[in-house]
């Protein structure tokens, strides 16, 4: 199993430098993520656990994001994922102040993009979150918790701006 995984690493590695289209196409045909129609993940992208990643028709993963997707991570339909964001779906655990944090293991938890959601460039979305449908994260924001439909979020950590 650890091959494998190792073997998708690599070839992710190599299929992240091949821009537009052409790129896109390759990455959605190698790459074990689920994907409907009309969507593509651009150059630069890193995606952890890819076979954990389930993406909607018309959804635009642009260039540099990083998506974590250990705990699972899904994007619905029609959804815009700015350039250099970052989507976490794990997380370490460090309770136990007997044990190194490194020896403690991960706390998965999916991450949910509802319909129709714009996320700005260089926003992070961290372990749990889900973010409902018609919303609009603003450029680097840190989201922390959900997200509710028809709402513009915004911040450090993101908080409601205003209703759509």
């Amino acid at each position: 199993m650890r091959i494998r995984y190792e073997l998708i690493m690599w070839l992710q590695h190599f299929l992240k430098f091949i821009p537009g289209k052409i790129g896109c196409f390759y990455r959605k045909f190698f790459l074990p993520y689920k994907s409907g129609s009309s969507s593509f993940i651009w150059d630069g992208v890193h995606i952890d656990s890819p076979s954990k990643l389930t993406i909607g028709n018309n959804v635009s993963i642009n260039r540099g994001c990083i998506i974590n997707a250990g705990g699972d991570v899904s994007v619905s339909d029609d959804v815009l994922i700015g350039p250099e964001v970052i989507i976490y779906s794990q997380n370490h655990i460090y309770k136990n102040l007997e044990k190194k944090i490194s020896e403690q293991g991960y706390l998965m938890s999916s991450v949910l993009i509802s319909d129709n959601v714009w996320i700005g460039a260089r926003s992070i979305i961290l372990p749990g979150v889900k973010i409902g449908s018609n919303s609009i994260i603003g450029a680097g924001s840190v989201v922390t918790k959900d997200v509710p439909s028809n709402c513009v979020y915004a911040g450090n950590p993101a908080k409601l701006i205003k209703q759509r």
